[in-house]
């Protein structure tokens, strides 16, 4: 049985371990016997038959598998020879990937232009990954900063003039679940800027919507301009002494039952001075 090349200028030979000293060069020409020029929009193909292949162990057969070296020390003058990568790619779309399920849009790689083009199926991430940063996204004209990403334990990071832009077509722009679920930091401006028909939405399901603090200034500064500045919902219960606990300094609205029961919703306000269980706290009623 035949064995595959053992070193540059071999015949390469499929099925077998092939080794060169030197670098494989495959390039597309023009000419040929195609009419009109070349015959294909690919150089090389590997794939399956019929997306198939029997193996000896349960798992799938990948179409190309790339390694590059690693780092390594070379003991003399060139020093240490850094890391190579799997694979490069260039072209209008660096690489670009689907999932079995989805058939190939050419229009759509046309018009995207990435560097990495990722299209996912019904349960399908397009673009998955995982690590210290899953993703890390820098704008064109800001450099990389290593100690930013190192300090980062991030899903997404991104740096630029906008680290991160969401835009959502039937939902929302950018959701987060955790604790909390969006954080702001800035040390010059607004740690959050919100912006619409209504500028924020915040909902707390166990405890506070929002929480607002600052250590010299106001914790939260609230403008209008033909509605009333803050709007708190009321709670339809009788009155503070219904609440499991309270904190010194909340304000609540409170739709009383009796009110309700004529038909009319008259709303009380209240603020609380101690703050406790129902038998410590201490709430003023306001209005």
């Amino acid at each position: 049985m035949a064995s595959g090349a053992e070193e540059s200028g071999d015949d390469l030979v499929v099925g077998r371990t092939n080794t060169s000293e030197d670098r494989t060069l495959l390039l597309a020409m023009n000419g040929g016997n195609a009419p009109g020029g070349y015959g294909e929009d690919f150089v090389l193909n590997v794939s399956t038959q019929d997306d198939k292949v029997l193996v000896a162990n349960p798992h799938g057969v990948d179409a190309i598998h790339a390694k590059g070296t690693v780092a390594f020390a070379t003991g003399g003058s060139i020093g240490t020879i850094p890391a190579g990568n799997g694979i490069i790619a260039q072209g209008i779309n660096g690489a670009v990937g689907y999932v079995h399920e989805v058939t190939r849009n050419k229009p759509l790689e046309n018009s995207v232009g990435a560097g990495l083009l990722g299209v996912g199926g019904v349960e399908s991430a397009g673009v998955f990954g995982t690590g210290q940063n899953g993703v890390v996204g820098y704008e064109q004209s800001t450099g990389r900063d290593l100690a930013f990403e190192t300090a980062q334990r991030a899903g997404v990071l991104g740096r630029g003039e906008t680290g991160v832009t969401g835009d959502g077509a039937n939902g929302a722009g950018v959701f987060g679940r955790g604790t909390p679920g969006v954080e702001g930091r800035s040390a010059e401006g607004p740690g959050m800027l919100a912006a619409g028909l209504t500028g924020l939405i915040a909902t707390g399901s166990d405890g506070p919507g929002a929480v607002a603090s600052s250590a010299r200034e106001q914790g939260a500064v609230i403008e209008s301009v033909r509605m009333a500045q803050l709007l708190l919902v009321p709670l339809r219960i009788s009155g503070p002494l219904e609440l499991k606990r309270s904190t010194a300094g909340e304000l609540l609205a409170t739709v009383s039952t009796a009110s309700e029961r004529r038909g009319i919703d008259v709303v009380s306000l209240w603020f609380c001075k101690v703050g406790g269980d129902p038998t410590e706290s201490n709430w003023v009623k306001l209005a």
